[in-house]
């Protein structure tokens, strides 16, 4: 940038307060201190009851648990674990992650203020954490820095809590609404809605009950369930099932054969019982008006649901009390089957078939994993696992197991199917708690890494659903001090904490389809998404972007199939037909993208595509290593290394790691034009697809180049220059409109 554009900035000095470098604005890890007492002179939003000392941050933050970072001074906080104060928590201003497109894994060791005018050191004294947001008992506002700028916080709704009413003895309670994932006495945070739990407890009959919650409600939920009554019962109720037939018992599918008799001789005994004192006494579910949402609302639809089926349950249940000696076989068989459902399985298993995965974005194909099917398809055990073991290629693992050299064992955490109803019948029971594949090869157990697939007629049950997102006990806690690094601190917790990012689905992207032609290139296809950008959240429409920079060669293809009277030159001084093109102004890269149906990308279509749904300008600081050799091509590896060294100037696309949706070369080898112009004053940001400048002369260019050190190839930085101007360090690549694409038969997931 030349003197006359940084002139006008220079003149606005007085006015700003630069930023000290990101690491400035994080707390490390050894800031954090153990054992120490809570000391507050005012109410604080954490409930101090059963408040124990402080303890070093754990991650990843856990469900239904309320966190309080408390500042001592500018280089000592604690960290406090518990519940939140009710009476205080409906005081607090919420951010939530979501809106707000942060990650549980970045917040933990984020500095808060509450102006961007103040110090590093100047951060919030008390700020409040859960899974999903932070909270702020002070300021509406909160700001925070990143890759160098100021960034606000967007205050949201404060989500609401349901205490459960816990006293009745051994109750049980299980989330319905998919947005609970687990359930303690205090669930939270919960957004405006409906709610719904099932109940079950020892001498009651099962109920489902829902609720709605209001923003920053905090409200009680005491369970309806009616009394199991044995008064009344009828003695001449034919029931052929005993006790001892249910002790003898051996497995579960025997328990279950005699529970489908019993349910059968219990019809017949029907008359026998007026089920009206059932109605009576069994509550009706709750009415979609008074829940404040549509008959047809995903979660009330699969609320009436289990509603309906735990009813009939629970009738049949009553009514078996109700027939003297036949309700004593219905506990024995309950008792037996929920004996029997809580343990663990695990037997040889031999597959149905296997199948090898293959990489389909390659044009070689390679085997990348194989996929097992296990059982018969709707059968009980109907369940397929992807995945590679150690040691072997997967080609060669799938050779193994085609020649009949494998001994696999299956294990479940729990012998409890599904049962899954229509309109009141059974239609099967099916396995689905799936927790772990034993392989062994030529008799030695080897290692293997994979996961298992259910198919969608399982996968798709409230119950199953519920059991696939439940917090996973083997998520292993890691201390801050455990997952740092002694040259950088906060950076390297930073990292360690991405490892956790499975929590963070709320602001994850599918990886982009890929597309292969010999128009357009190679393509990654990305859908509409979120993302920080210049400070603010903004949305981005689906659009696709090539996956390299335009090469030389591909250039040349495509100039030779284009009218001679309006081919463009190039002018790459580099030449190799891989290589990017460069020594082209953004005139012409821009014509060239128009004529094979697409445009330069935006400057934030460019940002979105090269930092792939995370908030680091610096691909490899998410790395456990972080290492910018690995991603780019730059200063240190290429022009530091002399005219004389192969490794001088430009080199060859797709050499390096690629970001998470696939797209190389985002940091270095050549910066790259974009559409965007540039204008000093311009600070307006668009909340969806960001344009750019309305005026400016000068276009903007992207991601640093072979020459440029390395804080240059931040993805958040950016240049500009005359659209005239062109270098042996300016490339680009073409974006275009999703709809060229739409139904391409290249298009590969």
């Amino acid at each position: 940038m030349s003197f006359k554009h940084l002139l006008p900035l220079l003149l606005l000095v007085p006015a700003i307060s630069f930023a000290d470098s990101d690491r400035n604005f994080k707390i490390a890890p050894n800031m954090f201190k153990d054992g120490v007492a809570l000391q507050s002179k005012t109410e604080i939003a954490l409930d101090k009851k059963g408040l124990s000392l402080s303890e070093t941050p754990k991650i990843p933050l856990r469900t239904n648990t309320f966190y309080f970072r408390q500042k001592v001074g500018p280089k000592e906080y604690n960290w406090y674990v518990g519940q939140p104060n009710l009476k205080t928590y409906e005081k607090l201003h919420a951010f939530s992650l979501k809106d707000n497109y942060l990650k549980g894994s970045e917040v933990v060791t984020m500095r808060f203020y509450a102006t961007q005018n103040n110090k590093a050191f100047q951060d919030e004294n008390d700020i409040y954490f859960d899974r999903e947001y932070i909270y702020s008992a002070r300021v509406p506002k909160l700001y925070f820095m990143k890759n160098g700028r100021w960034q606000q916080l967007k205050e949201t709704d404060l989500p609401g809590v349901i205490s459960i009413d816990n006293s009745i003895p051994g109750l049980e309670t299980v989330a319905i609404t998919k947005a609970v994932r687990q359930v303690s006495s205090l669930v939270y945070p919960l957004a405006p809605g409906m709610y719904a739990f099932s109940f079950s407890a020892p001498g009651y009959l099962p109920f489902v009950d829902a609720v709605s919650i209001q923003e920053g409600q905090t409200l009680t939920l005491k369970p309806k369930l009616p009394l199991a009554d044995t008064t009344g019962a009828h003695k001449d109720a034919k029931i052929s099932i005993t006790k001892d037939q249910v002790a003898q018992a051996k497995s579960l599918e025997d328990v279950e054969a005699l529970y489908d008799a019993f349910v059968r001789e219990l019809e017949s005994n029907v008359s026998l019982v007026d089920t009206n004192e059932f109605t009576k006494i069994y509550p009706a579910a709750v009415n979609s008006l008074k829940l404040g949402v549509a008959k047809d609302d995903d979660n009330y639809v699969d609320y009436v649901k289990r509603f309906e089926t735990t009813r009939r349950n629970a009738k049949d249940q009553w009514r078996s009390d109700k027939l003297g000696g036949a309700g004593e076989v219905g506990r024995a068989i309950h008792a037996k089957m929920d004996s029997l459902e809580n343990l663990p399985i695990r037997g040889s298993i031999a597959p149905a078939r296997v199948e090898p995965v293959y990489d389909e974005q390659s044009k070689d194909r390679p085997i990348v994993a194989v996929k097992i099917f296990f059982g018969q398809e709707k059968g009980r055990y109907d369940v397929a696992w992807v995945g590679t073991v150690v040691g072997l290629s997967p080609a060669d693992f799938y050779g193994k197991l085609t020649s009949g050299n494998v001994k696999l064992s299956l294990t479940l955490a729990n012998n409890k199917p599904v049962w899954i109803y229509n309109q009141g019948v059974l239609l099967g029971r099916y396995q689905y708690r799936y927790d772990r594949l034993d392989v062994t090869i030529d008799g030695a157990e080897v290692a293997n890494k994979g996961e298992f697939v259910l198919p969608a007629h399982i996968r798709d049950q409230e119950e199953v659903k519920a059991w696939l997102n439940r917090p996973k006990d083997d998520v292993k806690e890691e201390t801050v001090q455990q997952v740092a690094d002694a040259q950088d601190a906060a950076e390297r917790l930073a990292l360690a904490l991405q490892r956790a990012n499975d929590i963070d689905a709320e602001v994850k992207m599918n990886a982009p389809r890929i597309v292969r032609d010999r128009e357009h290139g190679t393509v990654a296809l990305l859908d509409s998404g979120k993302f920080r950008y210049y400070g603010r959240v903004v949305s981005m429409s689906p659009f696709a972007i090539q996956t390299t920079e335009v090469t030389q060669q591909f250039f040349r293809d495509i100039m030779d199939r284009t009218d001679s009277t309006k081919r463009i030159k190039d002018r790459s001084h580099f030449v190799d037909p891989n290589k990017p093109v460069h020594n082209i102004n953004w005139d012409d890269a821009r014509a060239f993208c128009q004529m094979i149906g697409g445009d330069l990308p935006t400057e934030a279509q460019w940002e979105f595509a090269g930092r792939a749904d995370n908030n680091e300008g610096s691909l490899w600081n998410l790395d456990e290593d972080p290492d910018p050799t690995q991603y780019a091509v730059f200063r240190d590896n290429s022009y530091k290394l002399g005219k004389k060294n192969p490794g001088y100037g430009p080199q060859q696309v797709a050499l390096r790691k690629p970001n998470a949706w696939s797209i190389y070369d985002m940091s270095g080898n050549v910066a790259e034009w974009t559409r965007d112009s540039y204008f000093m004053f311009s600070f307006w940001v668009e909340s969806s697809n960001p344009t750019g400048a309305a005026m400016g002369l000068h276009k903007v260019y992207k991601g640093g180049s072979w020459k440029d050190k390395e804080a240059r190839l931040n993805l958040t930085e950016s240049d500009d220059e005359d659209p005239r101007y062109w270098s042996d360090a300016i490339g680009f690549r073409c974006a275009f409109p999703i709809s060229v694409f739409e139904g391409d038969a290249n298009v590969k997931k």
